[in-house]
C-alpha cells in the first residue's frame, strides 16, 4: 500500500479525482484544505503587488552613506 499527497486547484479537478478513485480500488483517507495566504505564490503575488520588496529598502547608497557616517576615526588618519 502507498499514499500519495495530491494538490488540486480547482473544485471540478477535485470532484473528478474522487471519481475516479473507487474505480481503482483507492479510497480518500483524510481530506486538508489550506487557505490561500499560506500558498506561497500568493504571498509573492501580494508582494509585487504592493510594490516589491525594493522600495520597502529604500536608497542602498543613501544607507550605506549613513552606515558609514558611524564608523569611527582610526588612530592615526584624519576625518
Amino acid at each position: 500500500m502507498s499514499q500519495l499527497i495530491i494538490e488540486v486547484d480547482s473544485p471540478e479537478d477535485e470532484a473528478l479525482l474522487l471519481e475516479l478513485l473507487p474505480r481503482s480500488n483507492a479510497r480518500l483517507i483524510e481530506k486538508k484544505t489550506d487557505s490561500p495566504k499560506h500558498h506561497l505564490k500568493d504571498v509573492l503575488e501580494t508582494i509585487i503587488q504592493s510594490g516589491g520588496v525594493g522600495k520597502s529598502f529604500g536608497d542602498p547608497s543613501e544607507w550605506q552613506r549613513e552606515i558609514r557616517h558611524w564608523d569611527r576615526v582610526l588612530d592615526g588618519r584624519e576625518e
